[in-house]
């Protein structure tokens, strides 16, 4: 299981170099994607593109550098986990196709398409080649773009997504033009904003963080926007209500990234992820106090806000025994690993968090442990039994997100729920605390969940209460099995 992707890109009023410029943005997205890393760019030359396996650093080398830091009209980077599609080369993006002019296309994608046995069908109409069951949903799309009919790029990218369902960002790159898009839900984040001689679209604020860059607001739901020297035009925005992914919520964007309260909202009244979750720890203070703890403890590095969030309320001492161990091969990688690599997560978890070996601080402690989610519970059961082999008499998890009981078919690599710890054990917290080896799993609770995302709002309880994330503007389908839009690409209607 793994997240979907992350992209950048940056279009300018005059050809500048911005090599390096875009890929220091594009590692403030880097923790989205590590499988594979790649770009495109509009130089005097056209479409320059170059893609390959690892990390941006790994990729991008100093000779890659010498043949790319040329001035150009836009760039785009994409870093790849995959979520549909083999980890193959074929499947690295940009994603590059030809149209019947000749006019070549580039596109990089976060998120999953819906109704692909459609999109697969339609490309074949077109003749054009699908490699394996395993194409990626990219390279399905961005043949059919190249293939459709319109008079123009902006009809075309415009009537492409408008036939499109599912979850996904786009930045398309054509001719001297730069496009954003956005699914009607705005299931995944996208974000557009000004640097210094032009401009950037990013899956995360925290990408103009790194730059300094200004972020204006977010790319609206179903909206297409074009990027050139002219400046920005949104073309279309056909839009329907916010569904975007709790996930993202409580894992996988930064700390540090803001989200949007609502598309007119201004940015300085955005709240960051980080306070969100310190929000879900005061939340699970009040629903599951753990009053005898010695002390919380967070599982580095979005289960810390967490946890500093719980021992705050409860007036508990919070230390920092387990932290990440940034020199370990595995400390700078995420271990919410890809789906052909699931065996080797235990061996690691040891190598990326270090546990404090000091045995008095756990000698006959009671713990509580903040983290994110319990998705197959190798980490929960790892950290659980070297807690207990240090002395600890209990150990008890705290956890900012709902049990994962279904699987993902936008954007989220969770094929099917027998990857999953809790549907093995219905959900049970009891049954998965002994599944992991712990003396509790408390979870937060779906209303508490979604009261702390916007503070001070009302909350939609519908009688339907597997409705409550869908009622409310998110997509908790991994949870509740309810999703704004089908994996054939029909949308839900509250009941």
């Amino acid at each position: 299981m793994q997240e979907k992707c992350g992209i950048v890109g940056i279009a300018y009023k005059k050809p500048s170099r911005s090599f390096e410029f875009a890929l220091l943005a594009a590692r403030g997205v880097q923790h989205r994607g590590l499988q594979g890393a790649g770009l495109a760019l509009n130089s005097k030359d056209g479409l320059k593109v170059y893609r390959g396996t690892g990390t941006i650093d790994e990729v991008f080398t100093s000779d890659v550098a010498l043949d790319f830091d040329v001035p150009n009209n836009w760039i785009i980077v994409h870093c790849r986990y995959g979520t549909y599609g083999d980890y193959d080369q074929t499947n690295l993006q940009p994603c590059i196709a030809s149209s019947p002019k000749g006019e070549k296309v580039a596109v990089i994608h976060n998120g999953q398409f819906a109704g692909l046995s459609e999109l697969k069908s339609k490309v074949e109409k077109l003749n054009k080649k699908i490699y394996s069951n395993d194409t990626s949903d990219t390279y399905l799309f961005t043949q059919l773009l190249a293939g459709s009919k319109g008079k123009s790029w902006d009809e075309k990218i415009v009537n492409s997504a408008d036939k499109c369902s599912g979850a996904y960002s786009l930045l398309i790159g054509v001719g001297k033009d730069l496009y954003a898009v956005r699914d009607k839900l705005g299931i995944r984040p996208l974000f557009i904003g000004k640097i210094s001689g032009g401009f950037m679209v990013a899956s995360e604020t925290h990408a103009f963080n790194k730059v300094g860059g200004n972020v204006e607001r977010e790319v609206g739901r179903g909206e297409v926007i074009k990027l050139n020297n002219q400046g920005i035009r949104t073309l279309v925005k056909k839009g329907k209500k916010s569904h975007f992914c709790d996930f993202e919520f409580a894992y996988f964007s930064r700390p540090d990234s803001l989200y949007s309260s609502g598309e007119d909202s201004n940015v300085k009244d955005w709240s960051s992820f980080g306070s969100f979750r310190e929000r879900c720890g005061e939340k699970l203070a009040e629903e599951k106090p753990i009053l005898n703890s010695d002390f919380v403890v967070g599982v580095p590095s979005s289960g810390v806000s967490l946890a500093t969030g719980y021992a705050a309320k409860l007036g508990l001492p919070y230390r920092q025994a387990i932290i990440r161990d940034h020199f370990d091969p595995f400390g700078a990688q995420r271990l919410f690993m890809r789906d052909d690599d699931i065996q080797k997560i235990s061996s690691r978890v040891l190598g990326k968090l270090s546990i404090s070996p000091d045995l008095k601080v756990w000698k006959d402690k009671i713990v509580v442990i903040g983290d994110d989610s319990i998705v197959r519970g190798n980490v929960s059961k790892k950290v659980t039994e070297t807690i207990f082999c240090l002395g600890a008499k209990e150990v008890h998890w705290i956890i900012g997100f709902p049990p994962l009981m279904n699987p993902c078919h936008l954007g989220v690599s969770i094929r099917s729920d027998g990857e999953l710890a809790a549907p093995k054990y219905g959900g049970d917290p009891v049954k998965i605390a002994k599944k992991i080896g712990a003396t509790s799993v408390n979870y937060i609770s779906n209303l508490g969940f979604v009261e702390a995302k916007y503070p001070g709002v009302k909350v939609i309880l519908p009688k339907n209460k597997n409705e409550i994330f869908v009622a409310n503007g998110g997509c908790g389908g991994c949870i509740t099995g309810l999703y704004p839009v089908s994996k054939n690409g029909k949308y839900y209607k509250n009941r």
